[in-house]
């Protein structure tokens, strides 16, 4: 099972971090968080590159199971 730290953007606007693993249909986001407020300067890669900021507010969800079709953007976390 290969993992990676990702940030998920899911239509209805929800933006999702956590471990990413793609599953028949769809992903599970492991330790899912999800980001009620960016806090950031320069948009969601901010946080993705250097991670969250002082500002950033992330409501810890547990596990999320999203079906492919509803996932509009995928970015991969360097921290």
């Amino acid at each position: 099972m290969t993992m990676a730290k990702e940030i998920v953007v899911i239509e209805g606007s929800w933006n999702l971090i956590g471990d990413v693993e793609e599953v028949e249909g769809g992903i599970v986001i492991h330790d899912a968080s999800v980001i009620r407020r960016w806090g950031t300067t320069i948009g969601l890669g901010q946080i993705a590159c250097t991670g969250p900021t002082k500002e950033t507010v992330l409501d810890y969800t547990g596990e999320v199971r999203a079906y492919m079709s509803s996932v509009l953007l995928r970015i991969t976390c360097k921290v």
